[in-house]
């Protein structure tokens, strides 16, 4: 298991840099992807209910706004669900697991213990590079700097909707998964990953050749 904070203000990039980390590990590593949010141009598990944690095997999961769903405003029960679900049994699930929020100290304290990386994403006055500052765990100081990635943004701001508002259910909701190819475009839904994952392959491969899985 690998859990990973990204911290910034509102309009700092945190869900962009998500994305990109998203889109990143699915691309190259061709990982299963589980989102809270929804995706375009990346095939997806929408994670919109507690019960669906249970589920999740051997992906990465991309948790816009996660820590809201742990916070001191949600039930006892529900929370301790959650943050149970994350950190005793990801490591088993061979879970990898990035979320955001606007402070680190947002995050479960049992989290913030064992967070492996947190990050700061920073775009440039344009907004057309960022740039995601890595620290080794969930308190940065000097000598945890690790690395820094760069990308160029206008592609993975088309990759989600930057006004959907994440929602969590506690009652089980039907299985999504998806893939859909822009905001405009019908959403298509498969009953496997493997299905919507060929899909979104032969879409790269017709529609982006030129990057060679570079942004």
């Amino acid at each position: 298991m690998v859990l990973m904070g990204i911290v910034g203000e509102l309009g700092s990039g945190k869900t962009l840099g998500l994305t990109y980390l998203t889109w990143k590990n699915w691309f190259f590593r061709r990982q299963r992807v589980y989102t809270t949010y929804k995706l375009y141009k990346i095939p997806y598990v929408l994670i919109d209910a507690s019960p669906k944690l249970d589920y999740m095997r051997d992906g990465f999961v991309a948790g816009d706004e996660f820590w809201s769903l742990c916070d001191s405003r949600c039930s006892i029960s529900r929370k301790n669900k959650i943050v149970s679900n994350i950190l005793l049994r990801s490591r088993k699930r061979n879970l990898q697991y990035v979320m955001t929020a606007q402070m680190i100290d947002l995050f479960d304290k049992r989290m913030r213990k064992i967070l492996d990386f947190s990050c700061y994403p920073i775009m440039n006055p344009q907004e057309t590079v960022c740039k995601i500052v890595i620290f080794r765990g969930g308190f940065p100081k000097t000598g945890s700097y690790m690395k820094t990635l760069y990308f160029k943004t206008p592609l993975v701001f088309d990759m989600y909707d930057t006004n959907e508002e994440v929602d969590f259910s506690d009652e089980m909701t039907p299985e999504i998964i998806c893939f859909q190819e822009s905001k405009e475009s019908k959403p298509q839904m498969f009953e496997t990953w493997e299905e919507a994952d060929a899909v979104a392959e032969k879409y790269w491969t017709e529609n982006y050749k030129s990057l060679k899985g570079v942004i």
